[in-house]
């Protein structure tokens, strides 16, 4: 299983590294494309929407298993641990330039959730193959 681990400041900037980082792993191609899509995407809800200052941190471990790409994003926000999301209910105003991010993550997720403990981030799934289903 491969594994990576990476803290950064809660900075835009730090999203090349995430990518950089995604990339070196290994994983097959359409698993990096949906993993990195992803990942960045919490990671810059948790920027945006976190309440995290200068000297906050974000913390992103993923783990290859060589079928399942697991994905888990924290970050040190003072807003806690995400309200309940009801997963398939998430969909952003038409035309909207911002909401997209967590329904990426509901379409392209094999499984995700918010339950990391009390603490304040996401996790996902991604299955390679992907699992017959419904597209997007």
């Amino acid at each position: 299983m491969d594994r990576l681990e990476l803290r950064f400041r809660a900075a835009p900037e730090n999203l090349q590294r995430i990518r950089r980082a995604l990339e070196g792993m290994g994983l097959p191609d359409q698993v990096i494309r949906d993993g990195t899509l992803l990942t960045t995407e919490l990671v810059t809800n948790s920027i945006r929407h976190a309440g995290l200052g200068p000297d906050d941190y974000i913390d992103v471990a993923a783990a290859w298993s060589g079928t399942v790409l697991l994905v888990i994003v924290r970050d040190s926000g003072s807003a806690g641990p995400p309200s309940e999301i009801v997963a398939g209910s998430i969909r952003p105003s038409p035309g909207g330039q911002s909401g997209w991010g967590l329904y990426l993550v509901d379409k392209l997720a094999t499984r995700w959730g918010t339950n990391l403990e009390g603490l304040a981030g996401f996790w996902f799934e991604l299955e390679y193959p992907r699992p017959a289903g419904p597209s997007i």
